[in-house]
C-alpha cells in the first residue's frame, strides 16, 4: 500500500537517536516498523528516545513492537524512553504498566 510518507524517521541529537514513526503502530505496519527500528538500532550506543507525537493509534501488536525495542535495548544496556505520547495511547500504556519500565511523556 503506497504512502505519502515515510514510516520512520530515525534522527540523532547527539548521543540521543530519535525515532519518529509517521504511521500508526498496529498489524498492517508494525513488520515495516520493526524492520526499521533495528536498522537504526545497528551499533547504538547513545539513548534511544521513541517518538510517538505522529502516532494517533497502537494495537496489541504495536504494543509487542514498543516491548521488543525496549528489551533490545535493555539487552544492550542503552537507555529507552518514550515521548510525545497521545492521552488516549497513554491509556493503554498504563493499562500494560509500562511505566513501570521505562519513562514515558505525554504530549
Amino acid at each position: 500500500m503506497p504512502t505519502s510518507k515515510p514510516p520512520l524517521v530515525p534522527a540523532i541529537q547527539g548521543e540521543v537517536l530519535r525515532l519518529q514513526p509517521k504511521v500508526d503502530l498496529v498489524a498492517s505496519t508494525v513488520e515495516i516498523q520493526r524492520g526499521a527500528m533495528m536498522k537504526a538500532l545497528d551499533s547504538r550506543q547513545g539513548a534511544v528516545v521513541l517518538d510517538l507525537a505522529a502516532v494517533e493509534q497502537i494495537d496489541s501488536l504495536g504494543i509487542t513492537l514498543v516491548l521488543g525495542l525496549f528489551k533490545t535495548c535493555q539487552k544492550a544496556g542503552i537507555p529507552f524512553s518514550i515521548e510525545g505520547v497521545r492521552a488516549d495511547i497513554m491509556r493503554v500504556f498504563r493499562l500494560f504498566n509500562l511505566p513501570k519500565y521505562f519513562s514515558i511523556v505525554e504530549a
